[in-house]
């Protein structure tokens, strides 16, 4: 008689470190695991501690940021339910490069390296298909990065919803942040992104309806990402 999975089971199963295991195996993870219920505003981890595991978020959202002595934070990623985080800085064996934070009521599933590592020591295939799925995460992380580091912010948050888009596979998708965390993530401020939205919507780049948000001219929109183009 098969065992029906768990709900955790089937998230890990969609994270595409854990896409290669067996039922079995996904069941030893769980079972080696431990679930975190936090609170808005809860840390789960500080930029300089110990990565000695990595975390998947079940359910709600989290925040990876960075904070200046000033005390300004850049936000680098909002996570969503099913999205592995601190896993590159765990394998390396190395300390946490930012700070996490839990932006709404969320599930925190946390898995200790030395698990891991134990499921990878018996099942070499395990192991290349989790560095493929790393490599993967990596040159995603790096194209991302140069997108909103180096252009203004219109080109900037064109190619974050190009990107939403890609993600959602649908030219129709719900912003998964608020505007201010999207903002921070951008490193605009509030108004600035306020801005370039009502410019994309007046210019016919977009379509808004509260937080949904339809591409209506995805050329146009990938030229500004480009910065073959600039808004009016």
């Amino acid at each position: 008689m098969t065992t029906k999975p768990s709900a955790t089971q089937t998230i890990l199963a969609k994270v595409p470190l854990f896409s290669s295991l067996s039922s079995a195996q996904l069941s030893t993870l769980e079972n080696n695991s431990a679930v975190m219920k936090m609170d808005k505003g809860q840390v789960v981890f500080f930029e300089g501690g110990d990565a000695n595991g990595l975390y998947v978020l079940l359910a709600g959202q989290v925040k990876i940021y960075k904070s200046s002595p000033e005390g300004k934070e850049q936000i680098l990623h909002v996570l969503g339910p099913g999205e592995p985080f601190a896993e590159v800085p765990m394998f390396q064996g190395s300390k946490f490069p930012a700070n996490a934070m839990v932006i709404q009521p969320s599930s925190v599933l946390y898995i200790e390296k030395t698990v891991l590592m134990r499921l990878m020591e018996r099942d070499a295939g395990l192991a290349m298909a989790m560095l493929a799925a790393l490599s993967q995460r990596l040159r995603q992380m790096s194209t991302m990065i140069g997108q909103l580091t180096l252009r203004e912010v219109p080109a900037r948050l064109a190619a974050y919803l190009l990107h939403k888009a890609d993600e959602k596979d649908s030219e129709t998708f719900v912003l998964d942040m608020s505007k201010g965390h999207l903002a921070g993530f951008l490193g605009a401020t509030r108004e600035a992104l306020s801005r370039a939205l009502a410019k994309l919507e007046d210019q016919g780049f977009i379509s808004m309806d509260n937080r949904t948000i339809t591409i209506a001219d995805r050329d146009r929109l990938w030229d500004l990402a480009e910065g073959e183009i600039k808004l009016k």
